[in-house]
């Protein structure tokens, strides 16, 4: 199967606070929000997101953005500036485009096959 993705820069790196922020958005827009739990004892276990306060802090963060039968996941890092995220490809705007395209502080999305702007991030060590 193929799969879409791609990568928001944000203008300041990630911490809580604006994890939290990300989560308010998403969880505004679409049905669920579920997190990976956090550390290799948790496998690939998921955890529902109610509200934002219910992050589980960590610094490498996934998370599941749920919207009818489509989803998408979103990678995260504490202390860098961009969003990561795979889904299916859709006729309509693939769901892991749509979770990044109302997000506050977002100065470039970036097409997963946009190799010469992804390896200018990897050198940038935004990536």
């Amino acid at each position: 199967m193929i799969s879409r993705g791609y990568v928001a820069v944000l203008a300041d790196p990630h911490t809580d606070d604006s994890i939290r922020k990300i989560l308010e958005s998403w969880l505004a827009r679409f049905e669920k929000v579920e997190q990976v739990v956090p550390g290799v004892q948790a496998g690939n276990t998921t955890t529902a997101i109610p509200t934002p306060q219910d992050l589980i802090p960590a610094d490498h963060l996934q998370f599941r953005v749920i919207q009818g039968g489509d989803f998408a996941w979103a990678y995260l890092t504490r202390g860098r500036r961009v969003i990561e995220t795979t889904g299916l490809p859709q006729e309509k705007i693939a769901l892991c485009l749509d979770i990044l395209l109302e997000l506050s502080g977002v100065t470039e999305i970036v097409d997963q096959h946009d190799d010469r702007r992804l390896d200018e991030l990897e050198r940038d060590g935004l990536m």
